[in-house]
């Protein structure tokens, strides 16, 4: 007998019917909803293809279908967004009553005509949305995901803790111990060639000590929980230079974090160690 899936997830584009009961049927348990946002002018602005209101309607679907699972993807740092705005979509998520929320800043590309807030009000956003969700019930477990107890995403923890995964399909990258893949991006030339059984086109690589701990270390940092550090002189190396910046930093014994506080800056604060 196989192992029980304790975690499949969907992706839904809140403007796509979706028959959630078949879904389930599949094996599915949980249904991740690109939101974004819940005001119209910042869905036009970003392209979105859906309403506040199909939101609303596919969560109650699912509900209706048995899913207790559900995740929002919400976005901040959208120009025009204020504050205020923020804390009403917020307001707006927790009142559906999702499982989980992940909260990302928005990547602005170079070529874009598109002014988003300035840093200061960005980081006052942030921590807005950490205290508000915390208070709500859906507490932060990761630098962008919140959940409530025991509803943490079991499928990005794998990342941010570094374990092993696989991804099928074109573009889809899978991790191994040291070992990295890629499959082309080509989704004709991946189909033709499994349908004549051949090998596919992958891209393959293999990371130094020196890269495994470096990814490794940037990736279980996110978590609110950190990463645990034991054994190698690479490892020891970097809890030595952690303990040198305490305001930034705990460390104990093998356990290593960052301060939550300076989350926000993360990427800063990794260049002191790594």
């Amino acid at each position: 007998m196989g192992k029980e899936i304790r975690e499949a997830t969907v992706e839904i584009n809140p403007e796509d019917p979706v028959d959630f009961v078949f879904l389930q049927q599949l094996g599915f348990n949980r249904v991740s909803l690109a939101a974004i946002s819940f005001k119209e002018e910042f869905l036009r602005a970003l392209g979105r293809g859906h309403l506040p209101s199909q939101v609303e309607k596919r969560i109650e679907e699912a509900k209706q279908a048995g899913f207790s699972n559900i995740n929002l993807d919400l976005i901040f740092g959208i120009e025009g967004q204020t504050l205020k705005k923020l804390k009403e979509d917020l307001r707006k998520a927790v009142s559906l009553a999702p499982s989980h929320i992940s909260l990302y800043l928005l990547e602005v590309p170079r070529y874009f005509s598109m002014n988003p807030p300035k840093d200061e009000v960005l980081e006052k956003m942030y921590f807005l949305a950490v205290g508000f969700l915390e208070s709500h019930g859906l507490f932060q477990y990761e630098v962008s995901n919140f959940s409530k107890k025991g509803m943490e995403s079991l499928h990005n923890l794998k990342y941010w803790r570094f374990e092993d995964w696989i991804g099928l399909g074109p573009s889809a990258a899978s991790h191994l111990g040291s070992k990295r893949w890629e499959n082309k991006r080509s989704l004709r030339s991946y189909i033709g060639r499994l349908e004549r059984g051949e090998g596919l086109e992958r891209k393959v690589y293999f990371l130094s000590p020196e890269e495994e701990l470096k990814e490794r270390v940037m990736m279980g940092l996110r978590l609110v929980e950190g990463i645990r550090l034991c054994g190698s002189s690479l490892e020891e190396d970097i809890l030595l230079k952690a303990r040198q910046y305490p305001e930034f930093f705990e460390v104990q014994g093998c356990r290593l974090k960052i301060r939550r506080k300076y989350f926000f800056v993360m990427n800063s604060v990794l260049s002191l160690i790594i």
